[in-house]
């Protein structure tokens, strides 16, 4: 397991919500540090208005063509127009990546969940916690399965898509599927 400790020790202090709010995010207190609680419930809300059928779903489908192009994007938005969770998935012969990003009701990237695998085997869960402010506050990786792969141990800043809608909307390289 790989953890990232990114949150600046002022940053928890802005939270508020206890004794943890003005401690770094580390690897002992993570799980009940009040911003990454705040994640953790904004996360299952946002799932569960998916699962119950409360966000209008979007999805455009491409071939094919070159490696780790999109093949699959779909955005969920909430009633206001909001992205809520904008989820993209490509891949090449020996591997594949599917990207979850979770966004606040105003449309601020919060959560990022991503699922990897690779032909020798290997998988692995990636998550990145981000605060209000859009800074990653912690990062962890998880290998499930596998001897590893040559998958990020920072997953890069540019697969954090802040935009969702552009990103959804955005030409590919693929044609689209029909």
């Amino acid at each position: 397991m790989v953890t990232r400790p990114l949150l600046a020790a002022g940053l928890g202090i802005l939270a508020g919500g206890g004794a943890l709010a003005d401690e770094t995010i580390t690897e002992k207190n993570w799980l009940k540090h009040p911003d990454i609680v705040e994640v953790r419930a904004l996360y299952q809300r946002i799932k569960k208005a998916r699962d119950t059928g409360k966000l209008k779903k979007a999805e455009r489908k491409f071939s094919y063509c070159e490696p780790y192009e999109d093949t699959v994007r779909t955005l969920y938005t909430g009633r206001s127009g909001a992205p809520r969770i904008y989820s993209y998935q490509g891949g090449s012969d020996d591997s594949a990546v599917q990207r979850e990003l979770y966004y606040d009701e105003a449309g601020r990237l919060r959560f990022a969940f991503i699922v990897a695998g690779a032909y020798n085997g290997t998988k692995l869960e990636h998550r990145v916690y981000l605060s209000k402010a859009g800074k990653k506050i912690w990062e962890i990786r998880r290998r499930l399965e596998g001897p590893g792969y040559t998958f990020p141990v920072e997953w890069p800043e540019d697969e954090l898509i802040r935009n969702p809608v552009q990103a959804f909307n955005d030409k590919s390289r693929c044609p689209e599927a029909k």
